[in-house]
């Protein structure tokens, strides 16, 4: 369960979404991601040696380099004549001089091409090998496309405020395709234990460690064991995964294969913010209970659990009674989400709602009026849900955001550096807090009150006097050459067909 995305998340560099929209690395990254995870694996990229040396520093991993990442090498000649010899070789002196448990052969556009029989190589090869070899069947284009997007927008925009989102399948950007291998290579059937789960520890946010571990002591209580934390677990656990009754994942494609396989049936947690607070607590764990038929001794702990956490909330919504936040996005499907979390939630009076839209919003996504009204009116109706008084101000003008700003103590509205420049404290996104225990829930809900400890606290940091974008963070305001770099990718993407 290694914490991903680090930098990212304490230092607001790098945003998630960003790396989607523009900065895409290639699927070789999110394999690479969800092998990284698996203790004492290698990896050998059946590609040149420029693969290697890119994806050793891949952007998913920047706080954790690929220490266990081969290459084959591919030269000219190889891509002629075929690479087989190569990959045998290295394979070979892989499982003699490092010992693994398994081997991961991770494919390239190059390896793609020349269409060399990988996955026949590692059967052939399987019995004089002691690791596990692990082949990654290559599924084309893996990331989220145009139509994937405009579907689930499409979708979360007929959905109520109240309704979980699960959304359309894909393929993860190259991680579900190691999640795929492992269910179809390396899990074995077994007999079921009624009230085991396995958990997907994949992308959960900062502090997915502690987080993780917190879920599984909640979860004991209960009565309900966690089998296996996938893919971080060694071999003898995931060949046992089938052993679970039930499995929590944040990508469903895999879990839909290994439903088929094993009949094992799984909660797919798509938007954590859905799942958020006092309420998403409960219904997450009640969701598990009912399914493993332990309903009523769950309700007991959950019970149990609010009724000591209440006084610290209750402490904390005292502190942020009186004061003027300000939230600042440009997000429409994300925006009733937020306001539920921190309006009712966390207890945090928002008195402005600035949503500023990326003004190419509607042709990207194919976003005709009445899904935009769709899109409004879920706004409107989580305002009046979560009883939400802020002024909703759209696409503001200069010097009507300066005006709201003033208006305003403590803008909510990520790390973005662009808004420091007014000299307001800047309170972190929730988007990578979400949490899955009351005590973390209790953390969360303490550190955005120490925040009202920074109020009339300028930043004296060169970095926020800079004009950034106020749609495309983290891009300047005068950065053209990159706005168009980023015009071409979107045209590109939109015309892309599966």
């Amino acid at each position: 369960m290694n914490e991903f995305y680090t930098d990212m998340m304490l230092l607001g560099m790098k945003p998630f979404a960003f790396l989607h929209r523009v900065g895409v690395n290639g699927k070789q990254s999110g394999s690479l991601a969800a092998i990284h995870e698996i203790p004492n694996a290698v990896t050998v990229m059946y590609g040149p040696r420029g693969c290697g040396f890119h994806y050793r520093n891949t952007v998913r991993v920047r706080s954790g380099p690929v220490a266990n990442l081969e290459c084959a090498g591919l030269a000219d000649q190889d891509v002629i004549f075929g690479g087989e010899k190569k990959l045998r070789t290295v394979l070979q002196e892989i499982d003699r001089e490092k010992h693994p448990e398994m081997i991961f052969i991770l494919p390239t556009v190059v390896s793609d091409v020349i269409n060399d029989d990988i996955y026949g190589i590692a059967q052939e090869m399987q019995p004089d090998i002691r690791a596990k070899l692990v082949v990654i069947r290559s599924q084309v284009f893996s990331h989220m496309d145009k139509s994937n997007s405009r579907k689930n927008l499409k979708e979360l925009a007929q959905h109520n405020c109240r309704q979980k989102f699960s959304g359309a399948d894909y393929r993860g950007c190259g991680y579900v395709e190691v999640m795929n291998a492992l269910v179809e290579q390396v899990m074995e059937p077994q007999e079921k234990d009624p009230l085991a789960i396995n958990v997907e520890t994949f992308i959960w946010g900062y502090g997915g460690t502690k987080k993780l571990e917190r879920m599984k002591a909640l979860l004991a209580r209960m009565g309900i064991r966690v089998n296996a934390f996938l893919p971080a677990a060694g071999l003898d656990q995931i060949r046992q995964a089938p052993k679970a009754a039930l499995n929590l994942v944040r990508r469903k494609k895999w879990a839909q294969d290994m439903e088929e396989r094993f009949g094992t049936p799984f909660l797919h947690i798509a938007v954590m913010s859905q799942w958020h607070g006092l309420e998403g607590l409960r219904e997450l764990y009640e969701t598990i209970g009912k399914k493993l038929g332990v309903l009523p001794q769950t309700q007991a702990i959950l019970d149990a659990e609010e009724k000591r956490i209440r006084p610290k909330l209750a402490e904390a919504r005292v502190r942020f009674a009186g004061r003027r936040f300000c939230v600042i996005t440009n997000s429409f499907s994300n925006l009733p989400d937020v306001i539920r979390c921190y309006q009712h939630d966390l207890g945090i009076p928002l008195c402005h709602i600035l949503l500023i839209r990326n003004p190419n919003f509607r042709r990207d996504f194919a976003v005709d009026d009445t899904m935009m009204e769709q899109l409004y009116q879920r706004i409107r109706g989580a305002m009046d849900l979560y009883g939400c008084n802020a002024e909703l101000t759209v696409d503001p003008e200069a010097d009507e955001l300066e005006k709201v700003v003033a208006d305003s103590e403590f803008l909510i509205c990520g790390g973005n550096p662009r808004y420091a420049c007014y000299g307001k404290p800047i309170i972190p996104g929730f988007l990578d807090r979400n949490v899955f225990d009351y005590d973390s829930y209790a953390e969360v809900v303490a550190d955005h009150a120490a925040w009202l400890d920074k109020a009339g606290m300028p930043s004296h940091l060169l970095l926020n006097r800079m004009e950034y974008d106020p749609v495309f963070y983290p891009l300047r305001c005068d950065d053209e050459n990159t706005l168009a770099s980023k015009e071409l990718y979107s045209r590109m993407w939109r015309l892309r067909k599966r």
